[in-house]
């Protein structure tokens, strides 16, 4: 796994590239003073399966704007945010999309670090793996992660992924039993995959490509508490909640 560590500040930027190289699971770990030199990077072709991104530039939340941009240069690179404002940042991280796998505390525990590099590990090996569907005469397996949401009418279901759409006769209560935990059912007709979440509103969810997904009214309660505890679990893991 490539690394990458973002922060203006040099010492505490040359301590986590240190830091994050002797975790295993990490194959080498690049370090940038200023997101503009990051883009430049994986412009140039670098993957970097995992950022560590400081939040606060110069007083501003120019980490989550940097994320945002990562999200576009490569979609597979997960983002974990550093800050020392304990959740000052929060709200901001739910309403912008970027790729995000962790929320660490300056100074950064090496334990905690180590704990959603492991994370982010076990998450691509199972995104690797991918909804077997069959179509008439044809067979594919499509990635999890390549899925924004999937729609049912009767007993066709269409998955809407990253390269278009792909229909597959099947139940949708019956699918679910076959979907990670990341997805979640928020209508009769709709499961949605809530990495690709942009925001929750009243009656709809925007997903992170801008198509539009309805709540139905009985089922919205439930969505949006599973959502936040599914973000709160991804920002918290590994420590206890302030």
């Amino acid at each position: 796994m490539k690394a990458a560590v973002c922060d203006d500040e040099q010492v505490i930027l040359e301590e986590m590239v240190k830091t994050v190289e002797e975790i295993p699971l990490v194959e080498g770990c690049d370090g940038f003073k200023d997101p503009e030199s990051l883009f430049r990077s994986i412009e140039s072709g670098e993957k970097y399966q995992v950022i560590l991104m400081d939040i606060e530039w110069q007083g501003k939340e120019a980490g989550i704007t940097a994320a945002e941009q990562i999200r576009r240069l490569d979609p597979e690179a997960r983002i974990i945010y550093m800050t020392g404002y304990t959740r000052q940042y929060v709200q901001q991280i739910f309403l912008r999309p970027s790729n995000l796998s962790g929320f660490l505390m300056k100074p950064v525990d090496p334990e905690l670090l180590k704990q959603n590099i492991q994370k982010i590990a076990l998450k691509n090996q199972e995104e690797k793996r991918g909804l077997l569907v069959k179509y008439k005469s044809s067979v594919r397996s499509i990635r999890f992660d390549a899925i924004f949401y999937l729609e049912s009418a009767g007993h066709l279901i269409t998955i809407h992924t990253e390269e278009g759409h792909q229909n597959c006769y099947d139940r949708l209560d019956k699918m679910m039993e076959r979907l990670p935990e990341s997805f979640l059912q928020c209508h009769k007709s709709y499961v949605v995959n809530m990495d690709k979440i942009q925001r929750i509103e009243r009656n709809r969810i925007v997903m992170a490509d801008s198509q539009e997904v309805p709540i139905s009214k009985a089922r919205y309660r439930e969505t949006k508490s599973r959502y936040f505890h599914y973000m709160e679990g991804i920002l918290f893991s590994g420590k206890e909640k302030e």
